[in-house]
């Protein structure tokens, strides 16, 4: 039966939507200074799905459970953490959700939260939460995710990340980023705690033969590209000097210069002026757009085509087992930014300034018993340099969300920790 058609249904419309009234008013009542009494469990129901990890299937019943559990007692560590527990100013709480990811492993995020009290709202469950575009500082940590390349990379070494972009994670190879402390068993660096079930480093060395093939492939469609381009160039800068298409740009120039220039002599010199600035901006575009006679590595067209002779040569020399060795990456002064990243083998007869490369190990996530074994645990520190002031450096970028960060991890009980993962 259609409710319209009720005899109360206009009673009880007024009685629903107070009750819906009445229940947002409720959700959005903002919350004082302190702690959520609870771990915010799957808070993407709240904010409708909004940046959630794809699942490739639903976890079991187990699988789920397991998951609420490991919420519930990392929620149970933080407690004991001044910083999360003791707040002045700020609402924290921690959030958590899980998914099967593409290794088939349950992948869990954990999120701590400091916000803005008039940001945070309380759910029926009395657990806390943030609205969306409130003022939030987050401390993303994860179990068994890869780090991100993208984020160990170190901005004064970028020009020597070489990145994939595979759907998740990005791997990728970087400059060996500086070991800052042992944290909770795992290693610490500039954006990145990483803790290992098997205790070994998350990184190991890049082999210079695949940093050799990927830079060729870049500077022979970097060449390429350049080719392609100029062609279409020269055609278009040919085409505009035909007598046809000078005739008529001369004609168009003097019908719109005879207003400003009546003389009809001076007028003559101004296009004849006119033609010749058109003529040496053509021959300087084809010299430009053509080889140059000295190859000069500071040069347009000689700069990848020479650094793209380097790196083959160079390749050409490594033989199977030498391409899987690791490699430092140096700059060539004589060569422009984009042509000059060259690489050797680490060790002895490097340049000076030659810096070490690494990757993610790839069986990080490889060996689990059953998919909700904790192979790794991960907390990003959102920027390059943040974990650095954990022995008290400054930077000149350490922002709020670092001075929320490390605290939280100098308190944790890792041990605790540890033991709720199984380990």
């Amino acid at each position: 039966m259609n409710l319209h058609q009720h005899p109360c249904a206009a009673k009880l419309c007024r009685l629903l939507a107070g009750l819906a009234l009445l229940t947002v008013a409720c959700a959005q009542a903002q919350v004082d200074p302190g702690m959520s009494p609870i771990v915010t469990w799957d808070p993407e129901i709240v904010y409708g799905g909004v940046g959630r990890t794809p699942t490739t299937r639903p976890l079991a019943a187990a699988e789920l459970a397991t998951a609420k559990r490991r919420a519930g007692q990392f929620f149970d560590v933080l407690k004991a953490v001044p910083a999360f527990s003791q707040p002045t100013t700020t609402a924290t709480y921690l959030t958590s959700w899980a998914v099967i990811n593409d290794s088939r492993l349950v992948e869990q995020q954990f999120v701590a939260y400091a916000s803005n009290p008039r940001d945070v709202r309380r759910r029926a469950d009395g657990a806390l939460w943030g609205v969306m575009g409130g003022v939030h500082q987050l401390l993303f940590m994860y179990t068994n995710r890869a780090p991100n390349a993208a984020n160990m990379t170190e901005r004064e070494h970028s020009a020597f990340t070489r990145l994939v972009d595979v759907g998740g994670p990005t791997r990728g190879f970087f400059v060996q980023p500086r070991l800052v402390a042992e944290v909770g068993g795992g290693q610490l660096y500039g954006s990145y705690l990483i803790i290992t079930r098997d205790g070994q480093p998350a990184l190991a060395p890049a082999p210079i033969g695949t940093l050799l093939e990927a830079d060729i492939a870049f500077q022979r469609k970097t060449i390429a590209d350049q080719e392609r381009g100029w062609a279409h160039s020269l055609r278009e800068l040919e085409a505009s000097m035909t007598p046809e298409a000078i005739t008529a740009r001369r004609a168009k120039r003097e019908a719109h210069w005879q207003k400003e220039t009546r003389d009809p002599a001076a007028l003559a010199k101004r296009l004849d002026a006119a033609a010749r600035t058109d003529e040496a901006d053509t021959q300087r575009q084809r010299e430009r757009m053509s080889a140059a006679a000295t190859q000069d590595p500071r040069s347009v067209y000689w700069g990848p085509r020479l650094a793209l002779q380097a790196l083959e040569q160079q390749l050409a020399k490594l033989d199977a087992t030498g391409r899987q060795a690791g490699a430092c990456g140096w700059r060539d002064t004589a060569f422009h930014p984009g042509q000059d990243v060259r690489w050797a083998v680490s060790g002895t007869g490097t340049p000076a300034n030659c810096l070490p490369m690494a990757q993610i190990r790839s069986d990080l996530l490889a060996g689990a018993s059953r998919p909700d074994e904790v192979r790794i645990f991960i907390a990003w520190l959102s920027e390059d340099h943040c974990g650095l002031a954990w022995e008290g450096e400054t930077r000149p970028r350490t922002s709020l969300r670092c001075a929320h960060h490390l605290p939280l991890l100098r308190g944790i009980d890792w041990a605790a920790l540890r033991k709720s993962w199984g380990w």
